[in-house]
Formats: structure tokens, sequence, C-alpha cells
């Protein structure tokens, strides 16, 4: 685990050095002796790995009602821009949302 992190952290490092060595990153990679690609690959991981923490830190209201109730002006959430009606499901979705947060609520309506 530790290697892994000390890793991350080389490669967080080299990513950084090379944004700053005004060098494209073909030029800076050969002087390197680096491959492109690997270069590459670590900046879309990066990339996504901090897509995820983003996700997994954004919280959402998730009202549930009864199969009897209908949904209702007074049921959705206020401070809504726009709401999206899924089966019998509405869900309120404010302004600046997280939009793979909102795939995620889908996936999860979506197996109800």
């Amino acid at each position: 685990m530790a290697k892994d992190l000390a890793l991350e952290n080389s490669w967080r490092d080299r990513i950084k050095e090379c944004r700053q060595s005004g060098l494209s990153v073909k030029a800076w990679c050969l002087q390197k002796g680096l491959k492109n690609s690997a270069y590459y690959y670590r900046v879309k991981r990066f990339k996504i790995l901090e897509q995820q923490e983003t996700a997994d830190n954004t919280f959402a209201k998730v009202v549930m009602l009864s199969e009897n109730k209908s949904i209702s002006q007074e049921t959705r959430p206020s401070k809504a821009e726009f709401s999206l009606s899924f089966g019998n499901y509405s869900i309120g979705i404010p302004n600046g949302f997280n939009p793979i947060t909102l795939a995620e609520i889908v996936k999860v309506l979506q197996k109800l």
C-alpha cells in the first residue's frame, strides 16, 4: 500500500513538473525517458479519482413517497431549478447539480 502511495505521489510530482516545464508532453517525456502513454494514463486516472471523490462527497435529499401518495408541488424541493420525473418518482434538481450524482440516483431508481 505504501508503494502505491509513493508511486501515486511520484506521478503527481511528475505531472506538475511537466506542466510547469513549458515543454510539450512529448518533449518532456522524451527528456525524462518516459512514455507519453504512461503520462496520459496517469493524468486520466487522477482525473477519474478526483471525480469519484467529488461524487462521494456530494449529498442529495431523497424523499420517498408511499405508493398511494401522488407527487405534488408540496413534495418537490422548493429550491429546485427543475425537476425530473422518472416513473413514480420526481427529483428536484438545483442549479450547479453534480451530473454524476444524478446518474447514480437514476441507476438506483431503475433497480426499484
